[in-house]
């Protein structure tokens, strides 16, 4: 008796082990794997009129202009990226490092948030792109630091020149300090085609050079400038920056979505 019982034990112990090494691992919550990117950013936001930040997004969709934070009340994300690293799905090298320019409008649908891509302005791998939306562009990036440890002066010029004859411009200069971690989950929607979509996991280093609306200012000279083509339509009147950005590292995993429609 005493070793049928040790046998049944012993039976239910391995069927107890057996579902972890058996079972194959969740599907991810955010979709099939992509690929992947490291890069640098300076991220600006702004606050236009709502109808044209509207004009901007797909049916379905509306202008949800961002919650909190810094950037409390922007209706309008302008990312100016530098790719250090692009890999693909097979973790591969894909596309050239280059810089390139993102404007996006936060939104929803439903119950669904995500930022709506507008417009990407790049080089030949950015045309038509993922998101359906890239335009060319030359896109340039001076960046000078002067300074040892944290005590630095950075100064950074942007330039775009659409070859639909659109112009983008960033000067920025202002006091290096301290990034503050952050690591959370994004959702993007074409604003070309709302069924192209990609989720991305985001580990990032964010230091806030300006914010207004959080009485904080690094910075020692920030302009914009913009023209042309849908640049002209979104920046009719003067840029109203609602908060600017350094994101040092910026990495992110990403995702296709599972379509359940």
């Amino acid at each position: 008796m005493g070793q049928k019982i040790a046998a049944c034990i012993l039976v239910l112990a391995c069927l107890a082990l057996a579902p972890a090494a058996a079972q194959s691992p969740s599907p991810d919550p955010l979709g099939t794997p992509a690929g992947f990117s490291q890069e640098i950013r300076t991220v600006v936001t702004f606050k236009i009129p709502d109808e044209v930040a509207q004009s901007l997004l797909p049916a379905g969709w509306t202008v949800s202009p961002i919650a909190q934070g810094p950037a409390k009340g922007a209706n309008l994300s302008a990312v100016f990226a530098e790719t250090l690293l692009g890999l693909g799905a097979d973790g591969k090298p894909v596309g050239a490092p280059e810089p390139f320019v993102v404007l996006s409008v936060p939104a929803k649908s439903g119950q669904e948030n995500a930022f709506g891509i507008v417009v990407v302005y790049g080089g030949a791998q950015a045309v038509p792109g993922y998101y359906r939306v890239g335009k060319p562009a030359r896109v340039s990036l001076a960046r000078s630091v002067q300074g040892q440890d944290l005590a630095k002066t950075v100064e950074e010029t942007w330039t775009v020149a659409g070859e639909g004859g659109e112009r983008l411009s960033l000067r920025l200069a202002y006091e290096a300090g301290q990034p503050n971690r952050g690591q959370f989950d994004s959702r993007n929607v074409s604003a070309a085609d709302p069924k192209v979509r990609r989720n991305y996991r985001i580990d990032q280093g964010s230091f806030v050079i300006r914010s207004p609306g959080s009485s904080i200012d690094r910075a020692k000279a920030v302009s914009v400038e913009a023209s042309g083509g849908v640049l002209g339509k979104i920046f009719s009147g003067p840029p109203e920056i609602v908060s600017v950005a350094a994101l040092p590292w910026y990495a992110r995993l990403m995702f296709v979505p599972t379509v359940t429609d």
